[in-house]
């Protein structure tokens, strides 16, 4: 019979060999995405500690390899965004209410779409793939994985990965276009 602390024990050498799977394959995906060992260090840091905060919900996953995936190119995302983040000069703080009337959408150049609303359309169709597809198309198109990458990571073969990410983009192509059907311009 087990007591408390066995328990603990057991529990714990779970994680650890539940981190040590995957650790050596994640640590490898930071390598790539980063420009320098100590970025990709410190990504990897930030998954682990990610990993160790939510150890409670995935300890019964199956999936934990692409949810590790996930995290580590979301982080990653994060982080190039902290990194590349402007910041409002001082000297023009002033000015800004002279150019606050100026309106993208009332401009006679204009002839796109608000960014919000393309963003909310994309999500949408992402939603209505499969998760194995929206995976592909995110993997490939905002993690930037390359299509050998994604076959060592999913199992497939390269020409599968290709098709499926095709056969996805189709998919989303035809319902962006029933999302933005042509409006009557005014003459």
């Amino acid at each position: 019979m087990f007591n408390h602390s066995e328990q603990k024990i057991e529990y714990r050498k779970s994680i650890e060999e539940l981190w040590r799977r995957y650790s050596e394959t994640i640590y490898k995906l930071c390598v790539v995405r980063c420009n320098s060992a100590e970025e990709a260090k410190d990504l990897f840091q930030t998954v682990a500690l990610k990993f160790c905060e939510n150890i409670e919900q995935l300890s019964d996953r199956e999936d934990m390899l692409p949810w590790l995936i996930s995290v580590m190119r979301h982080t990653h995302l994060d982080l190039r965004i902290e990194k590349n983040r402007t910041l409002c000069m001082s000297g023009y703080q002033g000015c800004y209410s002279e150019y606050a009337s100026f309106c993208e959408e009332e401009s006679m150049f204009y002839e796109g779409r608000p960014a919000s609303e393309l963003l909310y359309a994309m999500e949408k169709t992402l939603e209505r793939v499969t998760p194995l597809e929206r995976m592909l198309v995110e993997m490939k198109f905002y993690g930037g994985f390359s299509v050998r990458e994604l076959s060592n990571i999913f199992g497939l073969s390269e020409n599968a990965v290709r098709k499926r990410r095709f056969a996805a983009l189709r998919k989303m192509k035809r319902m962006m276009e029933e999302w933005f059907e042509p409006t009557k311009m005014a003459q």
